[in-house]
């Protein structure tokens, strides 16, 4: 067994400890470039008062006076800019699935998906595109549409995306470690794992014993 391989073994084994909470499997493709708006007023779009105050005070040059429009400005894929959008995107998931309870002291602990991230085509001349394995969802939502809704309000999100719950949880994650096979061991994101603080303080206990 070469190095490489003994590494992506070793990655499956690490991330199948995750299998038993893991539900769907997610592929998610970006677009290379996109018209991005600025943050700041991303709050306070729906009330155009609130826009034009935001404006006069934080960015005053990002604003259309004339046709009462925020500007904003193209921006081009690059890896930063994918695991940001993955970030959001990740944050937007959390909020539709589970709500208030995300931010809540007494639900908070619990109320996070959890989500596997390999990022590909960083260094190729594919498309780069993102393999997800995504679980800990209500069972009382939509989860295709709720993942979908998710991806699509990211500003780098292309239209092509792809959902299937996961019959093989461990041939899924054989497979988005593939890249490790080749040398490119940064794929996986093996140090941004996400997933609820309350299975943290499980693993923790069961280090303990």
């Amino acid at each position: 067994m070469s190095n490489n391989q003994a590494l992506k073994q070793a990655y499956v084994e690490t991330i199948n400890q995750f299998s038993p909470r893991l539900t769907h499997a997610v592929t998610v493709t970006f677009k290379t470039r996109a018209y991005v708006l600025p943050k700041t007023y991303q709050k306070c779009t729906q009330n155009q008062s609130n826009v034009f105050i935001s404006a006069q005070k934080f960015q005053p040059e990002s604003w259309n006076w004339g046709d009462k429009k925020v500007l904003g400005e193209w921006k081009w894929l690059n890896e930063q800019v994918a695991e940001d959008t993955l970030r959001y995107f990740y944050s937007k998931l959390a909020y539709m699935a589970y709500g208030k309870d995300t931010k809540r002291t007494t639900t908070k602990a619990y109320s996070q998906p959890t989500m596997i991230t390999s990022i590909e085509g960083i260094y190729s001349d594919k498309r780069i595109h993102a393999h997800l394995a995504i679980g800990n969802l209500p069972k009382n939502i939509d989860i295709r549409n709720t993942i979908e809704r998710a991806w699509w309000a990211c500003d780098f999100a292309h239209k092509s995306i792809v959902i299937k719950p996961l019959s093989n949880t461990y041939g899924w994650l054989d497979y988005i470690t593939k890249e490790a096979n080749v040398g490119n061991v940064d794929a996986l994101r093996i140090q941004s794992i996400k997933q609820p603080q309350i299975y943290l303080s499980d693993i923790s206990v069961e280090n303990s014993l």
